[in-house]
């Protein structure tokens, strides 16, 4: 069911039906064990880890992750990376949108998001590296992320294709001079993590990084920008505390990362149901976040709900994932997206077209396919 190439967005709602029927998790027709309840995920998750498989969504090779002592330092750098590049002061948002949009001006979903991220973490993926690493990212974007992960065609230009493209980062990473004495960038974190890793599992460590810190972040940042117009958020007088909301109800109601998924590796029990050894669990993030015993209303976008959230709502929200596995930079991430949401709603005026009205689920879960269109407003407008 999941090698074929259309939206599973009918199944999430059928698995979000069938969870708010069920007590407790259930299996779904093809055997895999689906949990959608917040303590019994959070159980899987963090409390009995030990009896799953483990695994990274960026940190692996393949299936394989790297060791866990790796993962860490690898966490560790992507963090100080991070840290050490003011992003928000350097970006230019006004280029950023009229490169994204086609000849009309328009900013099509299911890509925009993601060319306007790419460029706001280009000092943090290749930071004054020449122009054919950066390329190849590019074209590691377009090719992958966006045609496969988001919009899920078949990637069939063989010149485009994953494996060719990281054989040529490959290639530029046996190419580069002696390490620095500090990392800078992916690049340089990649080329400076320790054991008997060849130049091409390098390259495929940035590649996943990249899919983490460029795909996931831009398709929220669409989903920002088209709730924040659809409902009144775009606004010259939005101020930037009241996009904190806008962002963690986006990712309530439309987690990016709508489902995580585990390996068991013991025979053990999850809330009560048995589980085999090899057997998969499916957690349901978005079933999670639309509970209707956790949340009011739970399918209408209303940020002021986070106000006042309740203790079952902070513990029901897992919109990155909970212990060791948790994204490591999702502090960054909401940070990026509260920056751009704001520029983006607050400087220009919004409209938004769409095609069709369901959102649009593969690896990622995005908008419906259609554009948004941002006009600039006029200086005195922003002032005011």
């Amino acid at each position: 069911m999941f090698l074929d190439r259309q939206s599973l967005w009918h199944h999430l709602r059928k698995w979000e039906s069938l969870a708010a029927k069920a007590d407790g998790p259930f299996r779904l027709r093809f055997g895999t064990l689906f949990v959608a309840d917040a303590d019994a995920a959070r159980n899987v998750l963090v409390h009995s880890a030990d009896n799953y498989v483990p695994q990274s969504g960026f940190f692996r090779l393949g299936p394989a992750p790297l060791s866990q002592a790796l993962r860490a330092e690898a966490s560790h750098e992507l963090l100080k990376i991070l840290a050490g590049h003011d992003l928000s002061a350097s970006f230019d948002i006004d280029s950023a949108i009229r490169e994204a949009g086609d000849r009309c001006g328009r900013l099509r979903h299911q890509r925009w998001g993601v060319q306007v991220v790419r460029r706001y973490f280009a000092p943090v993926i290749a930071h004054r590296r020449h122009s054919e690493i950066n390329s190849l990212v590019d074209a590691y974007v377009t090719s992958s992320i966006v045609a496969d992960d988001i919009v899920g065609h078949a990637v069939r230009s063989a010149h485009r294709s994953v494996p060719v493209i990281r054989a040529g980062i490959t290639e530029q990473l046996a190419l580069l001079p002696a390490k620095n004495a500090e990392a800078q960038d992916l690049v340089d974190m990649v080329m400076r993590l320790p054991g008997q890793l060849s130049l091409t599992d390098r390259a495929q460590l940035l590649q996943r990084l990249v899919l983490a810190t460029v795909g996931f972040t831009g398709v929220t940042l669409e989903w920002v920008v088209l709730l924040g117009v659809q409902h009144g958020y775009n606004d010259p007088a939005l101020r930037p505390e009241q996009v904190r909301p806008l962002v963690k109800e986006a990712l309530r109601i439309y987690p990016t990362a709508w489902r995580l998924a585990r390996v068991a590796a013991t025979d053990h029990e999850v809330a009560g149901v048995p589980v085999r050894a090899g057997e998969h669990i499916l957690i349901g993030t978005h079933a999670i976040h639309r509970s209707a015993t956790v949340w009011d209303q739970p399918l209408d976008f209303r940020p002021t709900r986070w106000e006042r959230p309740t203790r079952d709502q902070k513990r029901s929200y897992l919109p990155f994932g909970k212990g060791e596995e948790m994204c490591p930079a999702n502090g960054f991430a909401v940070q990026a997206l509260e920056h751009l949401s704001y520029l983006a709603l607050r400087n220009y005026q919004g409209t938004v077209r769409l095609r069709r009205q369901k959102p649009h689920a593969r690896t990622l879960l995005a908008p419906p396919a259609g554009w948004t269109r941002l006009a600039r407003r006029a200086q005195a407008d922003r002032q005011n």
